[in-house]
């Protein structure tokens, strides 16, 4: 099954119309759905005749719910930001929108939210905006704030940041950003002209945004696929020296041209616009087990609270190079700000946040098996160590 789905991605993604093939429809669809891909997919095999009359329906439901809330809060977030551009602010958007106007039929690819990158001395300004237009605070951190439209679902996240630099794993890929606004480009999105990273940086951050996913539950192959249409659009105007010297100096060169490979191989990425190193050919290119990795992940690594859990262990070996069991039975006060929000103003109580942990975990058979955890992240480990990510 899972051949059969890579390629009526690649399908999807090129609009070209996909072979009729038995299928595993039931599989297909929690595959899809996993992964975010549902419109994306129905659009390729609405018409195969041995599609179950009763799957079919329901997938065509979804899929059409799908591209009318997508539809609806694309529209939101453009008139949103035109009050941003009245204002003569520059926000960045990253992501979201960005690369889902890549796609043949951009609105069968969800975003969850919008992410905006704004400068410190600009953010109050377009909290304000945001405010004043009827959305409201979710959330609010030092490095990303959350805002919401109730009414339609839009979620903005709102950031000065990109990368937290509190994370000892992938805090540094934030120095990469500290000058974008100094060279941002438009795009022009339904007559809407959106600020955006340079085409150098806007792929650099897609890497480095796979790359913090992977170092967490995993990537889905939605991200893969981001990566796929941008670099094949905007390749031309992309310095890549500059791109593999970054990736070079953080350890990640080996992994992302496994990745590379891989998209190349089973979704027919174009290699015309990527200058690709010398060394391209002579890398040991063995994506099965990373392919494996992201297909099991879902969509950001979410597939299982056991996946979940184990970001731990994958994130500490990448802090340290070491496996740590303590790590993942006692992850760090920012880990667990999330679910116990007490830690925020009583830090002194992460003990008794370590103790509820535990014993929500033992207790709670949703939230996983201990053991699956410590298997997940110990393979997940041994991928950190394939790609040369650690030694």
């Amino acid at each position: 099954m899972n051949q059969e789905f890579l390629t009526l991605l690649k399908d999807a993604r090129k609009n070209e119309k996909s072979q009729i093939v038995d299928l595993d429809y039931t599989q297909l669809y929690h595959l899809s759905k996993e992964h975010e891909v549902l419109a994306l997919i129905y659009n390729q095999i609405y018409s195969f005749p041995s599609f179950p009359t009763d799957l079919k329906n329901q997938w065509k439901r979804e899929a059409i719910k799908i591209n009318a809330i997508q539809t609806i809060k694309t529209d939101r977030f453009l008139k949103v930001y035109q009050k941003f551009i009245e204002a003569d602010i520059i926000v960045l958007v990253v992501k979201g929108i960005i690369c889902r106007s890549l796609y043949p039929q951009p609105e069968n690819r969800p975003s969850n939210d919008e992410d905006l990158y704004v400068q410190q001395k600009d953010f109050d300004k377009a909290k304000n905006i945001l405010l004043d237009n009827d959305f409201v605070l979710v959330e609010e951190g030092e490095d990303v704030s959350t805002f919401l439209d109730r009414i339609n679902g839009l979620s903005i996240e709102l950031h000065t940041s990109l990368f937290s630099q509190e994370s000892k794993a992938y805090g540094k890929f934030q120095d990469s950003f500290e000058h974008a606004f100094d060279s941002p480009i438009q795009h022009c999105i339904h007559n809407v002209n959106v600020y955006s990273l340079s085409y150098d940086l806007h792929f650099l951050f897609l890497l480095m945004h796979l790359i913090k996913h992977f170092l967490h539950g995993g990537v889905g192959i939605r991200q893969i696929l981001d990566i796929v249409m941008y670099g094949e659009q905007y390749g031309q105007f992309i310095n890549w020296n500059y791109i593999y010297t970054v990736l070079k100096d953080s350890n990640f060169y080996v992994f992302i041209m496994n990745v590379f490979a891989l998209a190349h191989d089973l979704l027919d990425m174009s290699f015309e616009h990527i200058q690709l190193l010398d060394d391209y050919e002579t890398i040991n290119k063995d994506y099965q087990s990373l392919l494996d990795d992201i297909l099991d992940a879902g969509v950001f690594g979410k597939s299982t609270q056991e996946r979940l859990h184990s970001s731990t262990m994958t994130l500490n070996a990448m802090e340290t190079g070491k496996k740590s069991l303590k790590k993942s039975l006692f992850p760090e006060k920012s880990y667990l700000e999330k679910k116990y929000t007490y830690l925020k103003k009583y830090p002194f109580l992460l003990p008794i946040a370590w103790i509820s942990r535990i014993i929500s975990y033992i207790g709670n058979k949703q939230q996983g098996s201990g053991q699956k955890t410590i298997e997940i992240g110990n393979q997940r480990i041994e991928l950190l160590k394939k790609y040369k990510i650690i030694k």
